[in-house]
């Protein structure tokens, strides 16, 4: 399992952005699973798909949970899966699916931080 945290102060449409990249960047039979949760000063959303990747003939979850409040959006991305075969070995499938988006985001203005909330 591999994961990763941004945040951003911009102010940025991050349901559009998310929707866009998953329906370009995923393959999944099953399409992008959705949660929102809306409170008075604070939206969580959680987007979870699965994507195959040929080169360990498995799938990849990839899930990304947003915090947006009045002044920040807060988002961390998770990648999980395991190659086929005897070893389960994964080529570094997860931490390609979790750069993928990083890269994406980082484009919009996001900044990554350390578990404790510190800029990178």
């Amino acid at each position: 399992m591999r994961s990763s945290k941004l945040i951003t102060n911009y102010n940025v449409d991050i349901e559009k952005i998310l929707n866009d990249w998953f329906s370009s960047n995923t393959v999944s039979d099953d399409g992008v699973f959705i949660k929102k949760i809306i409170e008075p000063k604070r939206k969580i959303m959680i987007f979870i798909a699965e994507d195959y990747y040929f080169r360990i003939n498995s799938t990849i979850t990839l899930t990304v949970i947003v915090e947006q409040t009045i002044d920040q959006i807060f988002v961390e991305v998770v990648s999980s899966g395991r190659g086929s075969g005897l070893l389960g070995y994964s080529s570094g499938a997860e931490d390609s699916a979790v750069n993928r988006v990083v890269k994406f985001l980082k484009a919009y203005g996001f900044s990554v931080i350390d578990p404790e909330g510190t800029l990178l």
